[in-house]
């Protein structure tokens, strides 16, 4: 298990992450306390604004940063399948960079109309392969005071898996390093939801999502079509306690063919196709004031029951014929209100998965390939600003 020159890339590299973390730390700091000054010298105004910035700096450790299984970092430790691995560690700090901009008019009567852009970026301080991005344009508009919907639009130019033995390469090269190769996909998203508050404070929300994935040129057959359909309901159980519930289905339509005169019958390619069933459960406790600051201590919990439907032989796609994944998520996030604008926040997250199959051996190969554990910490400043 023990490799030195991996085991100690995290502590040779000590002083960079440390200039990292105080930079995302202390920048966030300065900038809030200069404005609070600036708008302490100036008088009320009364006027609307129309205009909402939001700005937050999150530092992140994780410890399994591919999602592999034990067998994985195993033979990454011992510097097995050579050609698999372009990390230098499976572990790594990340920073969270987010930015939205926002605009609010009243077009139709008293009724609000919000327009909202954001950025979101995420760097490995080690491991540069993982860094990815994404934006997201939206636009809401309330039906009611209650009663909103909002139409919306994200994008993922690329986000990296991990390397993967390409199948088609191996007929011709035989089990050598070069046949491992990237996996990788672009992601659009369109998404739409409605919301109403009944009776006092019980608000329902219904979503409808609908994502594109794009792989690249070595798994074009898991390029997929995805509808998501969901329900929340966010209720005060009392002045203190708030809950939230939902629930989510999701269909997955892959391609399941990576040549020109295949079909999803007829290839011999992987078939991702899935449903999946996602229940989720909040609570968010208001603790009492510190020093007339607000804080509160958040618990989410969610659950997914992925079932794959390929319908080939167990011998042609063995990681996905019969399968199926449940996946845990446990979250606990703490924030503390400074001021107004200006919010600490830490969190801790736990992720799972585990994979079985209707064959007894099926399901040992599948938990040696599939199952993960994943442990997250991390600390969060978040400003906002009206103007």
């Amino acid at each position: 298990m023990d490799n030195p020159k991996k085991c100690c890339k995290m502590y040779l590299d000590k002083k960079r992450l440390l200039l990292l973390i105080l930079l995302s730390w202390v920048l966030p700091l300065i900038i809030p306390q200069l404005s609070m000054e600036v708008s302490a010298q100036k008088k009320p105004v009364k006027k609307e604004k129309h205009f909402e910035a939001r700005i937050s700096f999150t530092t992140i450790y994780d410890d399994n940063i591919l999602k592999y299984s034990d067998k994985y970092i195993d033979r990454f430790m011992n510097g097995q399948d050579t050609g698999r691995f372009h990390i230098e560690t499976y572990d790594d700090i990340i920073f969270n960079e987010s930015a939205e901009l926002a605009a609010t008019y009243r077009f139709i009567k008293d009724l609000k109309t919000r327009f909202n852009a954001n950025l979101y970026s995420n760097i490995y301080a080690i491991n540069g392969v993982k860094n990815w991005y994404y934006f997201t344009v939206g636009i809401q508009q309330y039906i009611t005071k209650k009663a909103s919907f909002k139409i919306f639009y994200s994008y993922i130019p690329r986000y990296y898996v991990r390397h993967f033995r390409d199948d088609d390469w191996v007929e011709v090269y035989g089990y050598t390093p070069e046949t491992f190769v990237p996996f990788s996909y672009a992601k659009d998203n369109y998404g739409f939801w409605i919301q109403n508050t009944f009776f006092k404070n019980t608000r329902v929300k219904l979503a409808f999502d609908y994502a594109q994935y794009f792989h690249n040129k070595h798994y074009t057959e898991y390029d997929s079509k995805n509808y998501i359909f969901g329900i929340s309901l966010f209720q005060p159980l009392n002045k203190k306690i708030k809950l939230q519930a939902g629930y989510e289905y999701e269909y997955s339509d892959a391609k399941g063919y990576d040549e020109d005169g295949e079909t999803r019958q007829t290839a011999d390619d992987a078939d991702a196709t899935y449903k999946e069933y996602g229940f989720d459960l909040g609570l968010t406790w208001q603790l009492p004031e510190i020093k007339k600051k607000e804080h509160s201590i958040e618990l989410l919990l969610g659950y997914q029951n992925r079932i794959y439907l390929s319908e080939h032989y167990l011998e042609e796609d063995p990681e996905h014929t019969g399968r199926v994944d449940d996946n845990v998520q446990v979250a606990l996030n703490y924030d503390f209100n400074i001021s107004k604008a200006f919010t600490l926040g830490a969190f801790y997250k736990f992720a799972m998965r585990n994979s079985d199959s209707e064959s007894a051996i099926n399901s040992l190969y599948l938990a040696a390939e599939k199952e993960y554990h994943q442990n997250q910490v991390g600390l969060q400043v978040v400003y906002n600003i009206k103007f």
